[in-house]
């Protein structure tokens, strides 16, 4: 039985998403399509547009196999920790033979061979990195600037970033999962709108756009993703009800506020200087977004600042683990939450149950029986993050909010 793996979002599902199952599948000859997805916050530190539940179900309607969740942690951290958490987790599962990933590149042996650079001691490239540092750039900025030295300009796309990410994370772990990319067929990733040319592909973040901010775009939708998954978004009326950063202002003001005299450097990526620029600039806050663009520099991305304030907002703290050197690093995923899968899947769950060093949770009730009381934290984490969301979407749809606990996985025939 082989089985190819695929970390994802799916904010929302497209064409391009569906793309890559199918010819994973097919140049593969991969049996499963594993999905380890994203929670109901996503990597930019933001809200997912819908919950994790519509979006598994997007996602196996789009030709998964099988959804399992990636730990809130995870997904709300850096490209460096949100790539090695997932391959640190698929590794434990011990079914999976293939990690698929879209990249602009396409060139799997130079993002190998640029992950071996980064991860083997390279005083010249690293001493390039400080020098960028010093200058004020921020780390992604710098290390992109020094590989460009080494004529390599992979790190200006973000999917090439997640691959060599992906790369660096299966090296270090002497993983015996293999790499398999293919180029994106997509828009390019920060592509706001739809193209004039009736390909069928739109990037995430246009058709985020699309539902966000622009009503006529919204209606051009049926065009770029599969016909199931728009059935979804018209029966969800996810062009009113789709969730941004934005919805979340209150909750974050009020989080600020109650916070500020003991200052937030203990939350995940949250510095000394941030923290103090932060309650600096508290009294000038209005929403979310407003304030990310207040709080960003030359050396602090807006992504780098919302990831930081989401962190605030859902009480994600450092852990010690992240505190290692990247060689030294021992990331901690102690479960494996089912989502979802299709009912034709079963082997595929059975193989997981049987070799995997890590439970397989379907049932979150069944949590506490299953984790110790380390690994229950972490889970509960989880459960806190979704009824936070959760709080927010009942206020915004007006309808009852998801009790996490009980959840079973979307099962489709």
């Amino acid at each position: 039985m082989k089985t190819a793996a695929i970390i994802a979002e799916y904010n929302p599902f497209h064409n391009g998403h569906r793309y890559q199952i199918e010819e994973t599948r097919r140049q593969t000859g991969a049996d499963y399509i594993l999905i380890l997805m994203s929670g109901d916050f996503v990597q930019r530190g933001a809200p997912a547009l819908c919950n994790k539940y519509t979006r598994t179900r997007m996602a196996l309607l789009g030709g998964a196999d099988a959804v399992i969740e990636l730990p809130a942690l995870y997904a709300l951290s850096s490209a460096e920790f949100f790539a090695s958490g997932a391959v640190t987790l698929l590794n434990q599962l011990n079914t999976i033979n293939l990690l698929s990933f879209g990249s602009e590149s396409g060139n799997l042996p130079l993002l190998q061979s640029c992950a071996h650079m980064l991860t083997e001691e390279n005083s010249s490239l690293d001493g390039k990195i400080r020098e960028y540092l010093q200058q004020g750039y921020s780390y992604p900025v710098s290390r992109a600037k020094a590989l460009s030295h080494e004529n390599i300009e992979l790190l200006s796309s973000p999917n090439n970033i997640l691959g060599l990410e992906y790369c660096k994370a299966l090296l270090a772990s002497n993983s015996s999962i293999i790499p398999f990319t293919l180029k994106r067929k997509d828009a390019g990733y920060h592509e706001t709108s739809f193209s004039n040319s009736a390909t069928g592909y739109a990037s995430a973040s246009a058709i985020r756009n699309a539902l966000l901010k622009e009503t006529e775009a919204a209606k051009k939708l049926s065009a770029y993703v599969p016909s199931e998954v728009y059935q979804m978004f018209e029966s969800d009326q996810l062009s009113v009800n789709a969730l941004s950063e934005n919805d979340f202002s209150d909750l974050l003001h009020y989080k600020l506020l109650s916070e500020q005299n003991d200052g937030f450097s203990f939350y995940l990526d949250c510095t000394s200087d941030l923290s103090d620029k932060i309650c600096k600039y508290i009294p000038n806050y209005t929403n979310f977004t407003d304030f990310c663009n207040l709080l960003k520099s030359k050396d602090l991305t807006y992504t780098r600042i919302s990831r930081v304030l989401m962190h605030i907002l859902l009480n994600i703290k450092t852990p010690d683990y992240y505190r290692s050197s990247f060689k030294e690093r021992n990331l901690y995923l102690p479960y494996a939450r089912l989502l979802g899968f299709r009912k034709d899947s079963s082997p595929l769950l059975a193989a997981i149950k049987k070799h995997s060093n890590i439970p397989l949770i379907s049932k979150p009730a069944n949590a506490a029986s299953l984790l110790d009381e380390k690994a229950l934290a972490l889970f509960k984490q989880d459960i806190y993050c979704a009824s936070v969301y959760e709080s927010v979407r009942f206020h915004k749809k007006n309808r009852t909010p998801l009790n996490d606990w009980k959840q079973s996985p979307i099962i489709l025939s």
